[in-house]
């Protein structure tokens, strides 16, 4: 795979900025005013303002489930640190998140810190939005947020500067419930496991035909989820995973993996429920009805707590690698999620913060509330692994280092991924495979030639 970064212009017009948020410009700063207002000076009791040394921050939690991490995080800096008040917000994990960021710096009223993900912070880097912390990170000796690894560097990084702050590593390995093994006489699946395993396994411990339905795989119904699953084949859906030119989608191998997983297994094989199910509340994994669901660390609060277990609610489970497809090196996604600056917050007040969320007590806040992995592989060992044990019950933690290890990009661009899914892959391809009214044959193509359109509009205005 080529990761090179080809040299491009890093600026679009603010018009072009607020477009790729997903609207017009008009509709866009009129989407402000609903916005969380920007961080003020905090006040003393009399109205007054206070010392000019004292600074007030807001950092934005990706959806409201890390709001207690953030809650926590901001209350521990608080305690430890005078003359700073940080304000913990957010805004719905949903495919609306980065668009409204966008919105609120066109209004003025965006948070000093924002939750990105890897692939999300490079169109606000590009157009200036974003503090640099290259320069930061050299005057402090600051290293140890960002592990030694390319895909990290690949995530935190662009056009030779440094803009997010891992909180954490990411990648996805396959759950597994255990009751329905346990019914069904099954054992566990293991690492070495094969596709056409998984593929066994899933229709053996799919029944529908009762009143308690039941099925072997849970789909996840979307090109995010199915990447890992395309480039385990050995093919890539871009001729670069990093600033991509040609789209290519429909080649054999994606249109034979894309058929069976983003369709045939709930049409052809019926081993997953269908959105549908899902949305009646039937199907779930963490209701015990699926066998198994590639996930990620996020997913084992739904799973197992020591609330859930009271409360005779819990799904035990645990974990393994995906199963060995035709490429012989197992690439798993794996990515870094993290903090952003924005260039108009005050730097050095959330400079300091970013460092106390990153480094390794705010690690363990960060990590204990929410399950996920923390930044650090000697903090994976000695703090996540024995936390997740003891507060979920799993045993295979090394499957989430080694598939890390193995991790490779989605892709990496100044065109937002979210846009490629909203205006074509999804609308195109995805919806009507999981429709079952084409096929993947039909789609692909289809596909290739929206995604194309969407990158040669993108380097034009970049000419």
């Amino acid at each position: 795979m080529n990761d090179a970064i080809p040299t491009i212009p890093t600026a679009l017009s603010r018009r072009a900025f607020l477009r790729l948020a997903g609207g017009s410009a008009v509709a866009t700063l009129a989407l402000a005013a609903c916005a969380p207002p920007a961080a003020q000076p905090a006040t003393t009791t009399s109205g007054a303002a206070p010392a000019a040394e004292a600074a007030s921050l807001t950092v934005m939690a990706f959806g409201q489930s890390d709001q207690p991490a953030f809650q926590a995080l901001a209350e521990a800096y608080m305690e430890r640190t005078d003359n700073v008040r940080v304000e913990a917000l957010f805004l719905p994990n949903d495919e609306s998140y980065y668009a409204t960021l966008q919105t609120q710096y066109a209004g003025g009223s965006n948070p000093s810190l924002a939750s990105m993900q890897g692939w999300g912070f490079q169109l606000f880097a590009e157009n200036g939005v974003l503090t640099g912390i290259n320069a930061l990170r050299e005057r402090d000796y600051f290293i140890d947020a960002w592990s030694d690894v390319q895909v990290v560097r690949d995530y935190t990084e662009r056009n030779g500067d440094t803009y997010l702050v891992p909180l954490q590593l990411a990648t996805m390995v396959m759950f597994y419930a255990k009751q329905p093994f346990d019914e069904a006489g099954l054992d566990y699946p293991t690492d070495d496991w094969t596709f056409d395993e998984f593929l066994e396994i899933s229709e053996k411990l799919t029944n529908t035909s009762g009143d308690r339905k039941q099925w072997g795989y849970q789909s996840n119904g979307n090109w995010f989820r199915d990447i890992h699953w395309i480039r385990a084949t050995g093919a890539q859906e871009f001729d670069s995973l990093i600033d991509p030119r040609q789209s290519q989608f429909a080649q054999e191998p994606i249109i034979n993996i894309v058929q069976l997983l983003a369709s045939d297994v709930y049409h052809r094989l019926q081993i997953s429920p269908t959105p549908a199910d899902l949305d009646s509340g039937s199907g779930g994994i963490e209701a015990g009805q699926s066998a198994l669901k590639y996930e990620g660390p996020w997913w084992f609060p739904r799973m197992v707590t020591p609330a859930l277990r009271d409360q005779g609610a819990a799904v035990e489970f645990d974990v393994v690698l995906m199963p060995q497809q035709e490429d012989g090196d197992r690439p798993h996604r794996g990515w870094a999620e993290g903090v952003v600056i924005f260039a108009n917050a005050p730097t050095e007040p959330a400079w300091d913060l970013v460092k106390f969320m990153s480094a390794e007590e705010g690690q363990k806040i960060f990590s204990e509330i929410t399950g996920r992995m923390p930044n650090s592989f000697d903090l994976l060992e000695s703090f996540w692994a024995p936390k997740v044990q003891e507060n979920h019950g799993l045993t295979n933690t090394q499957a989430f280092v080694t598939a890390f290890s193995k991790g490779v990009v989605d892709v990496i661009s100044g065109l937002p991924r979210a846009q490629y899914w909203n205006e074509v892959v999804k609308p195109a391809g995805w919806d009507p495979l999981i429709a079952g009214s084409a096929t993947a044959a039909e789609v692909l193509p289809r596909v290739d030639e929206g995604v194309q359109a969407l990158l040669d509009e993108y380097y034009a205005s970049q000419a």
